[in-house]
Parts: C-alpha cells; sequence; structure tokens
C-alpha cells in the first residue's frame, strides 16, 4: 500500500522540497539583513542625485543645500536603505573634519561625492540581484504549480486513442 511510487511522483516531491528549501532560504535571508532596495527605487535616487547635481553645476543650489536635500530623500525610502546609517556617520565625521580644520570644504565634498557614489553603486547592484533572485523564485513557482496541476490531471490522459 505504502511501498512504491514513480519515478514521475518522487521527481515532484524533489521539486517541491527544493522549492521549499529555496523559499525558506529567501525568507531566512530577508529577515536577517536588511531588505535590499527595489531597481524603481535605486532609480528613482540617481535621477534625484543627478538633478540635484545639474542644479548646483548651473548655481541653482548650493552644494551643501543638494546634499542636505539628498539625505532627506535617503532617510525617506522605506525600508530604510542598506548601510544608510553608515553613511550618514561617515558624513558627520567628514562635517567634523572640516570644523576641526583637517580637512578642506573641497576635500570633503570630494569624499563624501566618492562615498555617496559607492553607495547608489552598492545599492543598484543589491537592487538586480534582488530583483533577479525574484524573478527565479517567480519561474520556480509556476514551475511547481504547472506540475502540480499535470499531476492533478485525470490519469487517463495517457491512454492511447
Amino acid at each position: 500500500m505504502f511501498g512504491y511510487i514513480g519515478q514521475e511522483e518522487a521527481m515532484n516531491r524533489l521539486q517541491l522540497v527544493g522549492l521549499v528549501w529555496l523559499m525558506t532560504m529567501i525568507l531566512l535571508g530577508c529577515a536577517t539583513t536588511a531588505m535590499p532596495p527595489s531597481e524603481t527605487t535605486v532609480s528613482i535616487l540617481r535621477s534625484y542625485r543627478n538633478e540635484l547635481q545639474s542644479r548646483v553645476a548651473s548655481g541653482h543650489l548650493a552644494p551643501v543645500q543638494a546634499r542636505e536635500l539628498l539625505y532627506t530623500k535617503l532617510g525617506e525610502i522605506q525600508p530604510p536603505l542598506p548601510d544608510l546609517e553608515k553613511l550618514v556617520e561617515f558624513r558627520k565625521q567628514v562635517e567634523a573634519q572640516v570644523e576641526a580644520k583637517t580637512l578642506t570644504p573641497e576635500q570633503a565634498e570630494s569624499r563624501l561625492a566618492a562615498r555617496e557614489s559607492e553607495m547608489m553603486a552598492r545599492w543598484e547592484e543589491m537592487a538586480a540581484k534582488y530583483a533577479k533572485e525574484q524573478r527565479e523564485f517567480e519561474r520556480l513557482r509556476k514551475q511547481q504549480e504547472q506540475g502540480f496541476q499535470e499531476q492533478q490531471m485525470p490519469m487517463y490522459k495517457n491512454l492511447p486513442r
């Protein structure tokens, strides 16, 4: 009664175990690390940063004002951007160095711009990786659903006509 199972059923069970394992790993990963930003969020941030830089270059906005607007926008993102607090802390350290006259404002601007560019690139990579994982998860889910539907069909589908 419980002995032999067919090869197809064994493969379906194996796929189900794999899908459950993948879902568990994704959920554990999401629960233990900051949620990566979406590709759309990163694209919007990149455009906003470029717009602010253009306004600074044209003289319509001071660099300090542009940076304040950028950090305000970064702080509004939900869920919070991974390692944003480290970027904010770096900014505070650089500003303290300017006040202590160990850095010139130009040096500070250069360091902050470089760190911000690194973070944007990192967020872009994270967003692309997360989107790829989500597409793969969706593909596996659809494949599993299709296998389940085929398994539920009447057995006579394979009978000769």
